[in-house]
């Protein structure tokens, strides 16, 4: 298995996870989304397949959706920098092997390694439904008060 930003020679089109919407992202619009530098996907792969992928984005909150305990200390009308994790798959062939585990720790750590020289408070999903929203809460992310699938991790809670 290896970890590689998407290009062109990966495989996409037999790629499927089950979801319509994020096989399209991959097979249709990822590296059109690369090229045009509104996210970086990265993928994880054998000799002969995507196993699964992610996408990263910069992008920013306003305090106001945090928490009270943790809206109180940013301002409350300039946004926030954080990261999105726009999108995060593992085909079905390879699901319930821990390959999410492992797309979503290597994404955290080009986060980490990203905010050094670009800061960023969090890093914020959008689950797709109820299971994946736990696969989150399992690593440490927490729901936005005000939305129940929306989901944030702070950079200082990532060791």
């Amino acid at each position: 298995m290896l970890f590689a930003p998407l290009d062109r020679t990966h495989l996409r089109a037999l790629f499927d996870c089950g979801v319509p919407e994020l096989n399209r992202f991959l097979q249709e619009n990822a590296l059109q989304f690369v090229k045009k530098g509104l996210c970086a996907v990265h993928i994880l792969a054998d000799e002969t397949s995507i196993v699964g992928y992610y996408a990263l984005s910069a992008s920013s909150i306003i305090a106001a959706n945090l928490p009270e305990s943790v809206a109180k200390k940013y301002p409350d009308r300039l946004p926030i920098p954080c990261w999105l994790l726009g999108k995060l798959a593992v085909d079905q062939r390879y699901q319930g092997r821990q390959f999410g585990k492992l797309l979503l720790m290597d994404a955290l750590s080009h986060i980490v390694e990203m905010s050094k020289n670009a800061g960023g408070y969090c890093v914020i999903v959008d689950a797709k439904d109820g299971k994946a929203k736990d696969f989150y809460l399992k690593y440490g992310f927490q729901t936005f008060p005000n939305s129940e699938l929306r989901l944030y991790l702070p950079l200082a809670s990532i060791s």
